[in-house]
């Protein structure tokens, strides 16, 4: 499967490749939302048509694979995996998180699959993101920094977000730094724990594919998305609170509402 945004590929028996191809930075609008939702669905058919999730271990036994199944995530841009959302274009969706992107990133976080993001170039904010959904995380030694960059243009962070990152980031001072748009490098990100390893750019992918063979069999029997749903259903939960979230603007005015914009004029004026 090749289409505008990605393409779809199979690097070994019982592995599959997504790879966003969107220049200049891979950006994740609602046109490569919907192509990484429908990938994801050819994925899982054609697992599940090589006895991915056959709940019988003797049937798994008549398919080359017994049922193994991994998915990994990258990009063909060497600078970035991917630089986040189209912001300008998403806050005037009304319920973009909730209605577009939280249910892509939610059946990633939960796919059927284990799941390896290839991180061969920077994320940034909700590419970060779409890296922290996948189960095993490989990086490359070049160009790869991991940012939650939203602070800095002057946006909250969505429901869903927040509770995937309280989840993958445990540690107070790490949450509250990413929080603050620290650019988290590779060796830091190892030693916080948010990759599993580091590895030479060139083989980023060869490593992944390693990975896949290694561990895809332990998701023959079908019940990893169904643990992962368990693991993490406040990710699922805040998302579909459609809790409102204020941009400056409105924070600004709530405020001036609150206590009135004359207040405190008087201690302000300079004294004669």
């Amino acid at each position: 499967m090749s289409t505008k945004y990605l393409k779809v590929t199979q690097p070994a028996s019982n592995v599959w490749q997504i790879t966003l191809t969107s220049p200049p930075d891979n950006r994740l609008t609602p046109e490569l939302l919907s192509e990484f939702s429908q990938a994801l669905d050819q994925v899982e058919y054609e697992w599940r048509s090589v006895g991915g999730g056959e709940f019988d271990p003797k049937e798994r036994e008549n398919y080359e694979g017994k049922g193994a199944g991994a998915l990994i995530i990258t990009s063909d841009n060497q600078k970035f995996f991917s630089n986040g959302l189209d912001w300008e274009r998403s806050i005037k969706i009304k319920n973009f998180f909730e209605e577009i992107f939280d249910p892509v990133t939610w059946r990633l976080l939960t796919f059927p699959l284990l799941t390896i993001s290839a991180i061969n170039g920077h994320a940034f904010a909700g590419g970060m993101i779409l890296a922290l959904s996948c189960d095993h995380r490989i990086i490359t030694s070049g160009k790869g920094f991991l940012c939650m960059n939203e602070i800095q243009f002057g946006s909250p962070l969505p429901n869903s977000f927040n509770a995937l990152l309280s989840i993958r980031i445990p540690n107070p001072q790490h949450h509250r730094d990413t929080l603050l748009a620290r650019r988290w490098t590779q060796k830091e990100l190892l030693e916080i724990g948010l990759v599993d390893e580091i590895v030479d750019s060139d083989k980023v992918i060869s490593r992944a594919v390693e990975v896949a063979k290694r561990d895809g069999g332990k998701v023959a029997a079908g019940a990893w998305g169904a643990i992962k749903r368990g693991a993490y259903h406040q990710v699922l939960e805040y998302s579909q609170s459609y809790r409102k979230l204020n941009l400056p603007p409105v924070e600004e005015q709530e405020f001036f509402d609150r206590v009135g914009r004359d207040k405190g004029k008087d201690k302000n004026k300079a004294k004669l």
